[in-house]
């Protein structure tokens, strides 16, 4: 009896447009995988960098646990396309991928200060803070002071 079906010899064909063998990752899915792996990539190189086999990234702290206790900064940073953040704080695939792609090619990576550089960007950040302007424009101005 000849088969009516659309499917033709596969009965199963209905069905395989809807499932996968290698099902599509969705956006979220994608945006962790890309956020560890942008964080395993800045963990690496900051242990590399520091020589210290416990170092991790402190993304609030960067300041403190990371500029002055390593006199280490990152450098470039695409601060036109991303701010500067937590990673969890960046909400975009695309975004995402900008810093990965950067850290990948070594267009942004960590730079050793030397200890003129450390106390210059010191004193540039706290005379950043202190200014009544820190708040505003002055985030700017610190951010140039930490980044150069």
């Amino acid at each position: 009896m000849p088969r009516s079906s659309s499917s033709g010899n596969n009965p199963g064909a209905s069905q395989q447009t809807k499932f996968r063998a290698i099902p599509r990752r969705s956006y979220s899915e994608r945006m962790s995988e890309t956020r560890a792996e942008i964080r395993r990539i800045v963990k690496e190189a900051l242990r590399a960098i520091t020589q210290d086999p416990n170092a991790s990234m402190r993304w609030p702290s960067y300041w403190k646990d990371i500029v002055v206790k390593y006199h280490v900064v990152i450098e470039g940073w695409p601060h036109e396309e991303v701010p500067f953040r937590n990673l969890s704080d960046v909400s975009n695939l695309q975004k995402l991928d900008i810093l990965l792609r950067g850290w990948q090619s070594g267009e942004i990576f960590f730079r050793r200060l030397s200890d003129d550089e450390f106390q210059m960007l010191s004193a540039a950040r706290a005379a950043a803070v202190e200014s009544s302007e820190a708040q505003s424009a002055g985030n700017q101005v610190l951010q140039e002071a930490v980044w150069g």
